[in-house]
């Protein structure tokens, strides 16, 4: 396919695999893409569409013979799912300069391995980690398609979503320690379960988030210790993320759930650590290029709706150095990050053709 779209391929300092097809003028490109990676046990649709339609997009001009004016990159970025590091959307910080050499090479994974490591493995150099970066200067726009990964579009069957902006996100880390001892020998009021007060910790997560329309909240990975039957559990990690479009009901939220920790402290006697890890503010995109979008839905006769995404998505990034919009398409009963995400491909050539006809028109227009 790459042949096909005559495309010249590289992969650049921080691992994003790049595919350039050469305009009639130098000068700033027009980018599209999206991610190959996925969650454990996640879908075939997640990233990838974007990135083959993308890649179909660059096929068609090269079968029709049309000459882009100005140059066009295919970008699949590098791990935008959550990785062992601890870190998401990798590729993406560092082509908006939101990565540093020293925390490159101080992120490990399990097993020990950094993540400067891991990028130079897959072909890319942190040492020259400036090189990635890229601005306005070089980029004219940034368009993605996705699927949804939520209901609206398929319950309204309307195969087309124009995205207005991304959820804001703030992810961490919360370690619960109590004492470990003996399950059959303790009594219960003076047990420190590490356990008991991590689910009321997760259940508070939950009631909080609840209360205001917006914000959603998950505890989505514990680690238990010692983690045997007859052990009451001395030590609990957990692992949370609080997401809004509304920055401040963001930060409402997050300091909510500090006061309600504190709470399980004292009641409980337990000590709970608690750390705000990473965080990426809610992000508009250009209301130009959503308008321009809008209007080709019209040309084409294609049912629209505008709509927000509370997923996050390499565009958040990218909208920081260029003009950027995205293009959804339904997700079946709104299922993603599971093995039964599915989207039907005429929906996906639907959104190929919104995504190419929109990059014809900036390449004339720009």
């Amino acid at each position: 396919m790459k042949d096909e779209a005559r495309l010249s391929v590289r992969i650049d300092p921080v691992g994003n695999l790049i595919g350039r097809r050469q305009g009639k003028n130098e000068g700033p490109s027009l980018l599209l893409g999206s991610h190959l990676d996925t969650v454990r046990g996640g879908g075939r649709f997640d990233g990838v569409s974007g990135v083959i339609a993308a890649i179909e997009v660059i096929r068609r001009f090269a079968e029709m013979g049309i000459e882009n004016v100005h140059p066009i990159e295919v970008v699949a970025f590098l791990a935008e799912e959550p990785s062992p590091f601890g870190l998401s959307t990798i590729g993406s910080r560092g082509m908006a300069g939101k990565l540093s050499l020293g925390l490159i090479e101080s992120l490990r994974d399990e097993k020990g391995r950094t993540l400067g490591e891991a990028i130079r493995e897959v072909g890319g150099d942190p040492s020259r980690l400036d090189e990635a970066r890229r601005s306005s200067a070089d980029v004219l726009s940034y368009l993605e398609l996705h699927i949804e990964q939520g209901p609206c579009l398929d319950s309204q069957r309307i195969p087309i979503g124009v995205v207005t902006g991304v959820a804001g996100i703030v992810r961490g880390r919360i370690e619960v320690i109590g004492r470990s001892d003996h399950s059959g020998t303790t009594p219960m009021d003076v047990r420190k379960d590490a356990l008991a007060a991590g689910a009321e910790a997760v259940l508070s997560l939950e009631r909080i988030c609840r209360k205001w329309a917006g914000v959603v909240g998950t505890v989505g990975s514990i680690d238990l210790f010692p983690n045997t039957t007859n052990v009451v559990p001395g030590r609990m990690i957990l692992y949370w993320e609080v997401r809004s479009l509304q920055k401040d009901l963001l930060a409402l939220a997050v300091s909510s759930y500090e006061k309600e920790l504190r709470r399980i402290h004292e009641e409980r006697g337990v000590e709970i650590l608690f750390e705000s890890a990473t965080s990426s503010d809610p992000i508009t995109f250009d209301a130009n290029l959503v308008e321009r979008i809008v209007r080709v839905c019209k040309r084409l006769d294609i049912p629209h709706i505008q709509l927000s995404s509370g997923a996050g998505h390499d565009a958040s990034h990218i909208a920081t150095v260029a003009p950027t919009a995205m293009i959804f398409i339904p997700s079946k009963d709104g299922r993603s990050h599971c093995p039964e995400e599915w989207t039907e491909i005429e929906h996906i050539g639907l959104g190929t053709e919104v995504l190419a006809c929109t990059i014809m028109d900036l390449d004339r227009d720009a």
